[in-house]
């Protein structure tokens, strides 16, 4: 299939597209019928279905319709699919008085946590209680609950990873399984109005008025391994847009994927994972520093513990899977790579590289396959899309080819800038930060505030009352534009790495700093949701790197004024303003006083 680019239009030529006009009705509303569902896809209740489920259908009615998307479309499969439309979200708010507690968390009248706790432990509808129930006495497989609201995936906001989704391992008596079925439910209704949602609203004006919330049940896509531990052997994300190429030899149009072992809440997640072109496979961001791809490449899995009813982390090793053997590569007593004849050495340290998977063909055309659906999906939606999908190998003794399942399809909500940005010349003492290895491309005139972690002082024992702490600052400049700068990785869900924020907890953040020391190396965490949020946000995103000659002026920073903070987190307010320029092409970056004043 001939590999096609796009010329990015205005957000209204977008909405006249295909995708947005599919489903869509006189009333401006996405309306199905159950009649109009493939084999595979079931309705419940009345009303809308939501951006996330809409993708899906529309991928689906597109080979329906006898429609091509590449040449191994026998290997494509979709999850089976209950879609509970949004009269039942309008039913569940109302009959519980909901929609008057969230005009009371609105005007601070109560807390987030009192409005969480009214939803958690509102009542359900009878009425689709019971056809829930009809629905788990012919299904007894694992099973993820999705968002699909429908701001989810317009024209210009993704709120990719904004709301919840719940694994469920759906065993244990029929009544038990309802009830955890229901809850799970009542939970992501209730990330609907979740800091990380209102955060996002708020940056982009959005009113929650307009909010309904879609459900999307699908059965998990996976297999049950030792240990009584089910999981697909591989979950990866890939945009048919890469928003910051790490070379040259690749273009944005080229787009960009990660995979994971395991549930792909790793792909996209600020966690490692293989990331690579499928154009250049074999160009990865490391480069060949086997050093760096050791350090960069995934050790711990996430998989549903059917014994625990819960996502579990496992390390690699421990997994004993012997199909682990063509995902892996084994790391020697000298640091060295190798890929394993058959099975795994026992002992031996072993990371997931992929190598043979997207290098050749002899598992499954699985680099071929992912470059012609990006482009065919990218056609077919008519702007830059991005997917969720795992992969699943037969089960022992089975023949046959792995097979790709498609998870979710959608366009995604923001664009790469391609504006030239020149770096001013500016003496040192104006100047407070220039970095190298930058991604993103764009400038920010006049940010007066900004919030600093400094890493000398970061104590990981303490990161969740440092993120918290972030998030007060945020809540109370109330929308104004700052600077965050921090140690590690914003957004990781390990306090050894980096300040363990929630995307709520930054929301006012025009410009975040990734301090790198010798505790902690920021991974430039191409593809992830939380990265995505950043980019479609206008978010300007900066590595830095002492030892690669970066450069921070400390002194600068210690003449400002300083806004009362907590011990391990200093607001810091320039009254003239800083200035950022990012070189996207040039590779580097300037924050600096504004109009040249001390």
């Amino acid at each position: 299939m001939k590999e096609t680019t796009h010329k990015r239009g205005t957000s209204r030529q977008w909405k006249r597209s295909r995708f947005y006009l599919f489903g869509r009705d006189k009333s401006g509303g996405y309306h199905f019928s159950s009649s109009s569902m493939p084999e595979n896809v079931r309705l419940l209740g009345g009303g809308e279905i939501g951006g996330k489920a809409r993708g899906l259908l529309f991928v689906i009615d597109h080979l329906k319709r006898g429609g091509r998307l590449t040449s191994y479309d026998h290997l494509l499969r979709f999850p089976d699919s209950l879609i509970i439309r949004t009269d039942v979200f309008d039913a569940f708010m109302s009959e519980n008085g909901l929609n008057e507690a969230v005009l009371a968390r609105c005007d601070k009248e109560i807390s987030h946590e009192e409005l969480e706790s009214r939803i958690i432990s509102a009542r359900f509808p009878d009425d689709v209680r019971e056809q829930l129930r009809g629905f788990l006495a012919s299904e007894r497989r694992p099973l993820v609950v999705r968002s699909s609201s429908l701001m989810e995936d317009n024209a210009e906001h993704s709120f990719a990873g904004i709301y919840l989704s719940e694994f469920l391992v759906n065993t244990g008596e029929d009544e038990e399984r309802l009830e955890a079925l229901i809850s799970s439910i009542i939970r992501v209704y209730a990330s609907t109005f979740g800091q990380n949602a209102r955060a996002y609203r708020k940056r982009h004006n959005l009113d929650w008025r307009e909010e309904k919330m879609a459900i999307l049940i699908q059965n998990m896509i996976g297999r049950h391994y030792a240990l009584d531990l089910f999981y697909p052997l591989i979950g990866g994300v890939g945009f048919s847009l890469n928003f910051y190429p790490w070379s040259d030899r690749l273009s944005s149009e080229d787009g960009v994927a990660r995979l994971v072992v395991g549930v792909g809440t790793r792909a996209v997640g600020r966690e490692y994972a293989r990331v690579f072109s499928p154009r250049l496979p074999g160009l990865r961001p490391e480069g060949s520093d086997q050093r760096a791809v050791i350090k960069y490449s995934q050790e711990t899995v996430d998989v549903l513990d059917m014994k625990k009813r819960a996502l579990s982390q496992t390390k690699l090793p421990l997994l004993k899977n012997p199909l682990l053997s063509v995902v892996c590569s084994v790391v020697d007593a000298d640091g060295v790579l190798s890929e394993p004849i058959s099975d795994l050495p026992p002992g031996d340290r072993y990371i997931a590289t992929f190598e043979r998977l997207i290098s050749n063909n002899s598992l499954m055309p699985f680099t071929p396959m992912l470059r012609e659906l990006l482009a065919a999906l990218e056609d077919l939606f008519e702007r830059p899309i991005d997917i969720e999908f795992a992969v699943n190998f037969p089960a022992d003794g089975d023949d046959g080819t792995p097979l790709f399942y498609l998870l979710q399809a959608r366009p995604l909500g923001g664009r790469s800038q391609h504006r030239i940005i020149r770096i001013p010349q500016v003496t040192r003492e104006r100047t407070l930060l220039m970095s190298g290895r930058v991604l993103g491309n764009g400038s920010r005139k006049r940010i007066h505030d900004l919030i600093f972690v400094d890493p000398a002082t970061y104590r990981w024992e303490q990161a969740h009352s440092i993120a918290r702490e972030v998030g007060r600052i945020d809540e109370e400049l109330n929308g104004r534009e700052y600077i965050l700068i921090g140690p590690g990785r914003w957004g990781t869900s390990n306090p050894q790495l980096g300040v363990p924020v929630q995307y709520g907890e930054i929301a006012g953040a025009k410009v975040i700093v990734e301090m790198a020391t010798e505790e902690f190396s920021p991974e430039l965490s191409y593809g992830t949701h939380f990265y995505a949020d950043m980019v479609a946000s206008g978010v300007l995103y900066l590595p830095f790197d002492e030892g690669e000659g970066d450069y921070f002026n400390r002194e600068l920073l210690d003449r400002q004024e300083v806004v009362p903070a907590g011990q391990f987190v200093k607001h810091v307010h320039f009254p003239d303003g800083l200035d950022v320029y990012v070189d996207g092409k040039g590779k580097e970056s300037l924050i600096c006083l504004s109009n040249g004043r001390r």
